[in-house]
């Protein structure tokens, strides 16, 4: 039984692709609550729970979807790709 070699750029597209994914995600919910807040203000409504969503979970998201990022850039960072002219891998 062989198993197959993954190469290192599925791997870091799979990581740009989960990175993508979490800003698009913040981006969603954000969009989102901030409608619930416009709707439930055009409907004479009291926004008082999306507000209150929104001052909780909209950072929270923020947050993640940084140290997410950071974490990335931090591991990427002072990488080669293999088969480049300055040897490949780490510095």
């Amino acid at each position: 039984m062989t198993r197959k070699r993954v190469t290192p750029v599925y791997i870091l597209g799979m990581q740009v692709a989960s990175i993508s994914m979490i800003w698009i995600f913040v981006a969603a919910v954000t969009v989102w609550i901030i409608n619930l807040i416009v709707t439930s203000i055009e409907l004479n409504d009291a926004p008082n729970a999306s507000v209150g969503i929104s001052i909780v979970v909209i950072p929270i998201f923020f947050t993640l979807a940084s140290v997410l990022t950071y974490v990335f850039v931090g591991l990427r960072r002072h990488r080669t790709m293999p088969g480049s002219t300055d040897g490949g891998g780490e510095k």
